[in-house]
């Protein structure tokens, strides 16, 4: 029984109630006199004041469901919605102790000329079977078609070959519903939770250019936000920038020595892009510079002050490039790094310890997940971390710290299997349960350079 129905009888109840009253005072005394004399029952006083809250109660109720049919105007009707809400009614109530049972909605054949099918008999068939009820599938289709709801929906529902369910729909209703779409344009659905989404898209890599697979991420990610939004999801856009590793030890250390004054003298490194090839000319044909590139990777992780400074001017340069991109799409987008995991990544790394999750294979630390052949590599042999340790953090934070229910993430096909073994690590930790909540890799076409390597 809804609010409205339960304050209406009580309203009705108290009404009666005062009536009685009433006719009991007006055989007792005068009411002319007793009404005179200032003489009002305190239980008829009661009933009065207890209806005049309840007819407020209701009236309050009768102006919040009318601004709720209002409001649902403003969303457009999904048949397939109704189809399957209609449907899983009358399921469960014709198998109330089943546990999720399916309801199994597809299009209609064109041969049989029905607009839908509900195939649930079958699946629910199975599942009566491993509980050790035999019955077949047309007699579970017999029985949740007595126990369809009335509705304007459906024109017919029929029950045909070993148990399928044909729905036509009633042409009028349909009409309806697109004369509105005409008239009204195109609306978001209506969406029962509003949930979210976390979607991971951009990510580009400081010191180096924004090549067209980074653009394609941007765009479909940027795309995917929006809708989402329309529909009415909190959306959080996350900029994954790859700001953190071996490359920055040898940009920090071919900045000291060309600007060794950078800390105080802003150094003309606009050209980053130049400035980065020539740290790695340098990084693979100088040993003396590739250890101290090394060793500044070290005292970058340690925070030392010296080395912070190198970075964030090497980083704000590449900031600058990305805002004209991102300004020119019209994106907007919240930056973080691999580097804001970082300080996450020993606790992240002596949880799984703790759960014996890892073991140390030729001096690196690393985690097979269920299904998968290749481990991710959560400490390597020098004691630095990895993309991997990043991505581990990055997974817990979102679902945990963000509380994100829907992770997106928005990255080239290629980076696919990494993203299986991700998802399957973090299952198997405890941190992501798929009954629960939803985690995806988008993928699109890879990028590749005139030497057929993928482009990072």
């Amino acid at each position: 029984m809804s609010d409205i129905s339960i304050l209406t009888a009580h309203a009705e109840q108290a009404e009666a109630e005062i009536t009685r009253l009433e006719d009991e005072i007006a055989i007792l005394q005068d009411p002319q006199k007793a009404l005179a004399a200032g003489v009002i029952s305190p239980e008829l006083e009661k009933l009065r004041s207890e209806n005049a809250k309840l007819r407020y109660q209701i009236n309050h109720l009768k102006r919040n469901i009318d601004g709720e049919k209002t409001k649902g105007r403003q969303n457009m009707v999904s048949l397939i919605g109704i189809i399957d809400d209609v449907f899983g009614l009358a399921i469960r109530k014709t198998f109330p102790d089943l546990e999720n049972p399916p309801v199994a909605i597809q299009k209609g054949k064109h041969t049989m000329k029905n607009d839908y099918q509900c195939n649930a008999a079958m699946n629910i068939s199975q599942m009566l079977k491993s509980q050790g009820v035999n019955t077949n599938p047309r007699q579970i289709a017999d029985a949740i078609m007595q126990n369809m709801p009335e509705t304007q929906y459906f024109e017919k529902l029929e029950v045909c070959g070993p148990g399928f369910i044909n729905i036509y729909l009633n042409k009028s209703y349909v009409a309806e519903q697109m004369s509105e779409l005409l008239n009204n344009g195109v609306r978001p659905p209506f969406i029962r939770v509003k949930k979210h989404p976390i979607v991971d898209f951009s990510s580009p890599n400081i010191a180096k250019e924004m090549h067209v697979g980074h653009l394609r991420s941007t765009i479909i990610g940027e795309s995917i936000c929006r809708l989402l939004e329309w529909v009415g999801h909190d959306v959080l856009r996350l900029n994954h920038l790859g700001d953190w590793g071996t490359q920055f030890g040898m940009l920090i250390a071919h900045l000291q020595d060309k600007f060794p004054n950078y800390a105080t003298v802003s150094p003309p490194i606009g050209d980053l892009q130049k400035f980065y090839k020539e740290s790695k000319v340098r990084f693979d044909n100088d040993e003396e510079f590739k250890k101290r590139a090394y060793e500044a990777v070290v005292k970058l992780q340690n925070y030392e002050d010296s080395h912070i400074k190198a970075w964030n001017l090497i980083c704000d340069v590449s900031r600058i490039e990305f805002k004209k991109v991102y300004d020119r799409l019209g994106v907007t987008i919240v930056e973080r790094g691999e580097s804001y995991y970082h300080k996450m990544m020993p606790n992240i790394v002596q949880e799984l310890d703790d759960k014996n999750l890892t073991l140390v294979e030729d001096g690196r630390k690393i985690m097979f997940a269920p299904g998968c052949s290749v481990p991710l590599t959560l400490v390597k042999s020098d004691g630095g971390f990895t993309y991997d340790t990043s991505d581990m953090a990055a997974i817990k934070n979102r679902l945990f710290d963000e509380n994100g229910d829907w992770l997106i993430y928005v990255v080239d096909a290629g980076q696919g299997t990494h993203f299986d073994i991700l998802y399957s690590a973090a299952q198997k930790t405890g941190w992501y349960n798929p009954n629960l909540k939803r985690v995806e890799h988008v993928g699109f076409g890879v990028v590749l350079g005139e030497d057929n390597v993928r482009i990072l």
